[in-house]
């Protein structure tokens, strides 16, 4: 049985598309162990899929303590590359992959990167020299890397969820009830939620009563959503405002339009159902969501704003969810940055396949 170490954690932007290739791996019957941090959400849901998780010690290297950290973890990920013999590691970024992409480094082993996001991750841009290939989300990230490294790297898109693959936009707009000609708004700041977008949200809430023809769908964030309901007056018993959507991909998909932060993921599922935007970025460097906003922007497929003109960027969805000809071009826009099952590319792409 061929055998594979997939490694990140912290984040659902890193662990989500891990689980996906995790997932596909185990239907071809290989031996997925998934390696990440013993205190982060990837802790918890990587068991509850059923796959088998070992967690390290590791945190950012800010201290010298933590440098120490990290150097047992690489110890700690060479004893597991030794024991358990991996035809291959798969990394998919963020700080907590770096001990096993060092020890698959160190040991020998056939690495392979993915990168979600438009820019490369500290840990791919550290090793992706030495990896087997580094699997893109977006051409954009050509960008930024040297002529003569190009051909170590391949566009594959950003492994989804495998139900996003099967959704009919138009069965999802019949199961909410959406009649001939009304419009569906989502507006999401994550599960967190965006205290600017949810502000920006309420100062439009008078002009949004006025709209008859538009349903909203509003996820304020846990920590955002008894505050926002004891200041709005709901509209009409058709929209729908909570914390957060547990479908939010099926509201996605019957939605004419989404506001929104510009994580890795949600660019790519807004590509895959191939959806306007207005795009709100989170105002950090680190996080990058900038660029990902200017790979829609650039197609025409979305419009961006800065946090601070969250307000604008409202007023400006309620005008452009009813320019029918707008949204059509935006939708036919984006279609031309669609790849295929990202899941299976990267899955196809590994050696491990030839005898």
């Amino acid at each position: 049985m061929k055998k594979a170490i997939i490694t990140t954690g912290g984040t659902g932007g890193h662990i989500y598309p891990a689980l996906s290739v995790a997932k596909g791996l185990i239907r071809r019957d290989v031996d997925v162990l998934f390696i990440g941090s013993q205190s982060r959400m990837e802790h918890e849901m990587v068991p509850k899929e059923n796959i088998r998780f070992e967690g390290i010690e590791i945190y950012p290297v800010k201290s010298v303590k933590a440098f120490f950290k990290l150097v047992s973890a690489v110890i700690k990920s060479i004893k597991i590359i030794k024991s358990e013999k991996p035809d291959v590691v798969i990394g998919f970024g963020n700080y907590i992959s770096l001990p096993m992409i060092t020890a698959a480094f160190l040991t020998r082993t056939d690495f392979y990167l993915q990168e979600q996001n438009a820019n490369l991750g500290m840990t791919n841009k550290l090793y992706y020299k030495f990896a087997k290939k580094t699997f893109l989300a977006f051409e954009k990230t050509y960008d930024d890397i040297p002529m003569k490294y190009q051909n170590k790297f391949k566009v594959t898109g950003n492994p989804l969820r495998e139900e996003i693959y099967n959704i009919d936009c138009r069965e999802e707009r019949e199961s909410l009830k959406a009649e001939e000609g009304e419009k569906i708004l989502l507006i999401t700041g994550g599960s967190l939620g965006a205290q600017s977008i949810n502000d920006a949200v309420l100062n439009e809430w008078e002009k949004l009563k006025e709209e008859k023809n538009i349903r909203i769908y509003w996820a304020t964030g846990k920590t955002h959503y008894d505050k926002i309901f004891d200041k709005i007056e709901k509209r009409n018993m058709k929209d729908i405002i909570k914390p957060y959507f547990d479908n939010l991909i099926n509201i996605m998909a019957a939605a004419d339009l989404v506001v929104c932060r510009a994580g890795a993921l949600t660019i790519s599922e807004l590509i895959e159902l191939k959806k306007p935007s207005v795009l709100i970025p989170y105002n950090s460097v680190k996080v990058g969501q900038y660029e990902n906003a200017v790979i829609l922007e650039e197609r025409e497929g979305a419009l961006v704003f800065n946090n601070s003109d969250a307000d604008e960027a409202v007023k400006t969805a309620i005008d452009l969810i009813k320019d029918e000809e707008q949204l059509r071009k935006m939708k036919l826009r984006i279609k031309a940055l669609r790849n295929i099952n990202a899941t299976e590319n990267i899955i196809n792409s590994l050696d491990i396949w030839r005898n």
